[in-house]
């Protein structure tokens, strides 16, 4: 097509605006009119849809639902960089055999990038499971050629020069660097997840008898004055639960009989009794409490799973310790006028929470784990600050930090030997009158592949490990800030490197 406008009596630069003007004109628009009409046929026609596959359906759009828009634009935005780089490079292709060269390591990268992004969105939609830790890995492996090749960072005859000789070596040197801090920043989020959450002191006994906590008050009383004992409502009649303010609205409107208002997990947090002169009676979490500040209890049947009640109940406020993944959603106040109302009758099970549990002596900590193991067998111990806690943790910060070390020498070794590798050029250079600058040039396609590379890298492996997008619900845990340990270190050294390279040729006579 550009070959047939320059025919015509077009400009060059004008027959390639043209031919990628229309690109943009096709595709942009075209993905825009798609979605916005896949959106509308799903939230005109969701019930029809969900009648199809005699499923019961319903349209909740989210801020998460437009993670797929995402990639569907990033993987434009690739598709039409490589449009970009053939329209307006493939004249040069001809001509400059370096240029023409770098094709080889530009489509196949662009070609491993492009499916990276497609396989950690199909890890986040939940249908490649393994598909963000191949998508992360793969696509931080391809950064390094990709970056190396890119045309517009050697744009002189030397740098073009330059980079010939060295690209042999450097790009699957970067290759390897890369895909090792794409790997760390993928495993230290995935060991962060696997901690649960963040260490916030909490130790937690549940399922213990009133006859439990007698004996622990005995043993330990200053300890057990500072705890929180909840007690969980009788459930012999009815389960307790708390929902959430759209579920119960859809208990209002379609009857307390349609299971669809109460399947979902949220719904499925249980409710305690405390103490009525506790801090946190009457309190709820994040998630339970309605604009009114009332959250919706609903009553169960246990052997219909049908709902027999469910009501409205003013809190006090929110408390964040209840939006730990291991504690209710709503505690009342025993003798509270809302348990009486919904009446709740406190049963013999019991849990027992300390939030100050690191803070106590080693020796008493120990001794109140024995005696609840070994007297209470049959109770569920939660600790946040456990063995494998630690050793998670050391995992997440030693990972990042070793890959650090490995690729910040890798990176290292490669500059210092291209630098030796331009010894000759930049002699020849600098006896032109080149600058500082000019010299320094010769560094940059290998100190963006290092600096902008690595931040690609660890984001892609972040991006792997991370479950919000398919589940966002606070019992995941986080991926905390330690993949992160990598980024500093590079541009610290990157800048290190710009400077050496900038720095006039000494030759020994």
């Amino acid at each position: 097509m550009v070959e047939a406008l320059v025919a015509c009596g077009f400009p060059l630069t004008a027959s390639r605006w043209t031919v990628f003007r229309g690109l943009l004109i096709c595709t942009i628009p075209g993905a825009a009119i798609g979605i916005a009409a896949g959106y509308a046929v799903f939230g005109l026609s969701y019930r029809t849809i969900g009648n199809i596959f005699a499923q019961y359906w319903e349209w909740q759009p989210s801020a998460t639902s437009l993670l797929s828009i995402f990639f569907v634009a990033a993987i434009l935005l690739c598709s039409l960089c490589l449009t970009w780089l053939v329209l307006f490079f493939r004249m040069s292709f001809k001509h400059d055999i370096t240029t023409r060269n770098a094709l080889w390591y530009i489509i196949p990268s662009s070609a491993v990038l492009m499916f990276s992004c497609v396989a950690i969105e199909r890890y986040h939609a939940a249908v490649w499971p393994f598909g963000g830790s191949v998508g992360s890995v793969m696509g931080a492996c391809a950064l390094g050629p990709l970056l190396l090749s890119l045309p517009w960072l050697f744009r002189t005859p030397a740098q073009c020069s330059a980079i010939e000789r060295t690209r042999s070596l450097s790009a699957p040197v970067c290759a390897l660097a890369l895909l090792l801090l794409g790997a760390s920043s993928l495993f230290s989020g995935q060991m962060m997840i696997a901690t649960g959450n963040s260490d916030n002191g909490l130790f937690i006994a549940d399922y213990l008898t009133q006859d439990d906590l007698n004996y622990l008050a005995g043993k330990y009383p200053e300890t057990l004055d500072k705890a929180i004992v909840l007690t969980a409502p009788d459930e012999s009649r009815y389960l307790v639960r708390a929902a959430t303010s759209h579920a119960y609205d859809c208990v209002i409107q379609h009857g307390s009989d349609d299971a669809d208002c109460y399947s979902d997990s949220d719904n499925e947090t249980t409710v305690m009794l405390v103490d009525s002169n506790s801090s946190l009676a009457g309190k709820t979490n994040d998630v339970h409490i309605a604009e009114g500040g009332n959250a919706g209890i609903i009553l169960i049947d246990p052997a219909t799973q049908k709902i027999t009640q469910a009501a409205q109940v003013s809190t006090e406020g929110t408390d964040s310790l209840l939006n730990d993944y291991t504690m209710p959603g709503v505690v009342l106040g025993i003798d509270s006028p809302q348990a009486k109302t919904l009446g709740l009758t406190p049963s013999n099970r019991h849990t027992l929470i300390m939030t100050d549990f690191p803070s106590i002596a080693s020796g008493v900590r120990d001794s109140i784990r024995s005696d609840i193991i070994n007297r209470c067998g049959y109770a569920f111990i939660t600790e946040h600050d456990t063995t494998s806690y630690r050793s998670y943790m050391a995992r997440a910060i030693a990972i990042p930090a070793l890959a650090t070390i490995i690729s910040g020498l890798t990176f290292a070794a490669l500059a210092i030997s291209t630098r030796q590798t331009q010894s000759t050029l930049r002699w020849t250079l600098q006896e032109f009158g080149a600058s500082r600058f000019q010299l320094m040039r010769l560094f940059r396609p290998l100190g963006i592949t290092m600096s902008l590379g690595s931040t690609i890298a660890v984001f892609l492996g972040w991006l792997g490990s991370h479950p919000w997008i398919i589940a966002p619900a606070n019992e995941f845990g986080t991926t905390g800030w330690w993949w992160l340990i990598p980024l500093p270190v590079i541009f610290i050294e990157t800048a290190l490197f710009c400077w050496w390279f900038s720095l006039p040729e000494r030759r020994n006579q």
